[in-house]
């Protein structure tokens, strides 16, 4: 299901050199159908028979990959304070909002697909219905905006919502009948998460401040003065999805985001049947590299590469100048197969996620293999 969520524990223990977390109820019971493949490790306290399962640092790791990235569950970690016995939430997590699991996600992995979230608010104006949605990727920090009116099935809103491929969405709080509910429906076929928030959170009355903190530095002096700024009903939704994550709360995020307009005209429309009738992703379980065309055409050695061709076959492209300088770069490699073979087995097999990397080391959460994998792409 697309709306439960998973609460963990982490326990400090006097016994062991490292902490130890435990689930329970049925989370516990969870844990021990998808991890551990057996109820045997299930044990009950108190009178109350509580179902609870315990998870080495290895487990809970595999676990919470498992949960965020491919059954697309929230999840919320809690530690024991030993003085007042009272538990306290040190990390939440979403498929869309994966900042505070960053490091154990992809610490020593790379992130082979983006995590986006997007925002949605539905508006009247001149008398016809217009869609205001918002885009982040906050590992990469990215925000992007669009606005345009649309029909009673929503049709260029899951056009949109293909092209970004977004984990989650957060809408208004109390909109479940009406025009939301028919969104809501998109958001179930495209399996995105659903995430409601106050209504009071879809506003500008700070938006010009908060992006003049967070953007980087641009011509413009000012957000106000930017071309973005005249999608409105987008705007609302940049608001909500700064809120949602947090962004003001880590000032290393200040000056390092990235804001652009999104458009519906420049690929081809596709909508979930689409993309699934065409086999263009792999579906949920599917493991084998075959199951899908991603999965065949993915020899990309780096994750930026992953991403980047993921985000191509969602975004056909319909300018015939853009599309032949593409496939002149394909057709350089064809022809030169040393080129080829060289990029792939000497160069860009060595080539880290620099953006997660940067997005560490700026944090100052980088590790010593961190900076050795910077020093040798970078001495190449």
């Amino acid at each position: 299901s697309l709306s439960l969520s998973l609460s963990v524990l982490l326990l400090p223990s006097p016994c062991l050199v490292q902490d130890y977390y435990t689930v329970h109820g049925p989370d516990a019971l969870f844990a021990a159908k998808n991890v551990f493949h057996t109820m045997g490790v299930v044990k009950y306290w108190g009178s109350q028979k509580l179902p609870s399962v315990s998870l080495s640092k290895m487990n809970f790791e595999s676990m919470v990959r498992d949960l965020l990235l491919v059954r697309q569950y929230r999840m919320e970690l809690y530690r024991c304070q030993p003085k007042s016995q009272t538990w306290v939430i040190i990390g939440k997590a979403s498929p869309g909002n994966l900042q505070q699991f960053e490091d154990l996600l992809f610490g020593n992995n790379d992130m082979a697909s983006a995590a986006g979230v997007v925002a949605i608010k539905i508006a009247q104006s001149d008398g016809s219905r217009v869609v205001g949605i918002a885009y982040a990727d906050a590992t990469l920090r990215q925000l992007g905006v669009c606005e345009f009116a649309d029909n009673d099935q929503f049709s260029n809103l899951e056009s949109l919502l293909v092209q970004v491929g977004p984990k989650e969405c957060v809408l208004p709080a109390g909109d479940a009948s009406g025009e939301y509910a028919a969104v809501r429906q998109v958001l179930n076929r495209s399996r995105i998460l659903v995430t409601d928030r106050k209504r009071n959170e879809f506003n500008t009355k700070d938006i010009v401040q908060d992006l003049n903190r967070l953007l980087k530095s641009t011509s413009s002096s000012s957000a106000a003065s930017l071309p973005e700024m005249d999608l409105q009903h987008a705007m609302t939704s940049v608001a909500a999805l700064i809120k949602y994550l947090e962004l003001l709360t880590d000032e290393s995020n200040f000056g390092q985001v990235t804001l652009k307009a999104l458009s519906l005209e420049q690929y081809v429309k596709l909508d979930s049947a689409a993309v699934r009738a065409l086999s263009l992703l792999p579906s949920e379980g599917e493991r084998g590299a075959g199951c899908s065309l991603l999965g065949l055409l993915n020899k990309c050695r780096t994750a930026q590469g992953q991403r980047l061709l993921a985000q191509w076959l969602k975004q056909p492209l319909v300018d015939q100048n853009k599309i032949e300088e593409r496939l002149n770069l394909v057709e350089t490699l064809m022809h030169n197969a040393e080129l080829r073979q060289s990029l792939q087995e000497e160069h860009l097999k060595k080539i880290p996620d620099f953006c997660r990397l940067a997005k560490r080391i700026q944090r100052q959460k980088a590790s010593l293999q961190d900076l050795v994998r910077v020093y040798q792409a970078v001495r190449r």
